[in-house]
């Protein structure tokens, strides 16, 4: 199998150039490093069940909130970094219409705030 791909490599390795190779792994490099980058929820999900201790209604209700600003977070996060959840959330009228924001204070206060993208 080796042997097969050594030749089928040799046989389009004058067709695409090195320096081609090179140049788009540099092109690629800076947008893996945004993807990796970027704050998953699911591991601060679990910092915040292993710190938050109760196991009755206020230790379950901080923990919701909590993650509910995560997630509130990320959204804003990917709204900014990705076209298609800005195209689903251009403003924030339509973050909190979506409902992904719960309480009624903040969703005034987010309704306050003014991003510029330029």
């Amino acid at each position: 199998y080796f042997e097969k791909l050594s030749i089928y490599c040799d046989r389009y390795a004058e067709q695409i150039p090195v320096t081609f190779c090179l140049v788009s792994i540099g092109h690629t490099e800076p947008m893996w490093n945004q993807f990796v980058n970027l704050p998953w929820p699911d591991r601060l999900m679990f910092l915040i069940s292993s710190s938050v201790y109760g196991s009755d209604q206020q230790g379950r209700l901080l923990r919701r909130t909590l993650m509910r600003y995560v997630n509130l977070t990320s959204l804003l996060i990917f709204r900014s970094v990705s076209t298609a959840v800005y195209k689903r959330f251009p403003t924030m009228d339509h973050v909190v219409e979506a409902g992904s924001v719960a309480d009624i204070r903040t969703s005034q206060i987010l309704l306050k705030i003014t991003y510029s993208y330029s």
